[in-house]
């Protein structure tokens, strides 16, 4: 069974549904070892937890097109090998679609560090170069750099 949510919802407004980071590394690290028990995986899925990811036109129970993924979540350094980040970084992008999110949820709570209003500060220069390249690399569209009031 492989059910194409994009046409079934095709009347109605986008939903984008956000990848978490902690389900993007159970995709992920599937790919590359057993990060999940077999005896964990419900029987009834044919590609193991594969069979989740609507990114996977192929393997997926269903296929979404449009999904949401945040920079606040994501391995920055697109050098850097991630099986973590292999169901973003290695979806086919043909069939998928992902708007990537600059992670200012991250500056707001403090978990990037840098003084946020120095526009020289050079920790913040370094994160805004990074979150920019990877929404480059990555990302079908990418909403700039924002800080939450």
């Amino acid at each position: 069974m492989n059910t194409d949510l994009t046409t079934a919802q095709k009347d109605y407004a986008i939903f984008l549904p956000a990848i978490s980071g902690f389900f993007a590394t159970y995709i992920g690290k599937q790919r590359f070892s057993e990060y999940v028990e077999k005896a964990r995986i419900p029987s009834n899925f044919p590609n193991g937890v594969e069979s989740m990811n609507w990114l996977n036109p192929q393997q997926g129970l269903f296929k979404y097109h449009w999904s949401l993924y945040s920079a606040g979540h994501a391995e920055l350094d697109v050098n850097k090998h991630s099986p973590k980040e292999d169901m973003v970084r290695n979806r086919d992008r043909n069939n998928s679609w992902i708007l990537g999110d600059s992670g200012g949820f991250q500056i707001g709570k403090g978990v990037w560090e840098g003084d946020w209003k120095d526009p020289n500060c050079p920790r913040a220069k370094k994160k805004r170069q990074q979150v920019l390249t990877w929404l480059d690399a990555y990302a079908d569209y990418g909403m700039i750099l924002d800080i939450p009031a």
